[in-house]
């Protein structure tokens, strides 16, 4: 399977691979080159973890853990 890039640099997909892939118009590609080899990596988001969740993941980001204070009654 072949295509082409075209005069903006752009790249289109064949319909096979948008279907195989289950890529969608607007989707994210991560692009990486590895020797000859450029790699195209569909960007998946984390619907499950929270932010702090998700930066306690990478490695060698050190994140002190939260300090969960006690309930206070607040006068109304």
């Amino acid at each position: 399977m072949t295509t082409t890039v075209d005069q903006k640099g752009s790249v289109p997909l064949p319909d096979e691979v948008m279907r195989s892939s289950d890529l969608h118009p607007g989707d994210r590609l991560e692009v990486t080159v590895d020797d000859d080899n450029i790699i195209l990596r569909k960007v998946t988001t984390n619907g499950g973890g929270s932010l702090l969740e998700i930066l306690r993941s990478l490695k060698g980001l050190p994140i002190p853990e939260r300090q969960r204070s006690s309930v206070r009654d607040v006068p109304l």
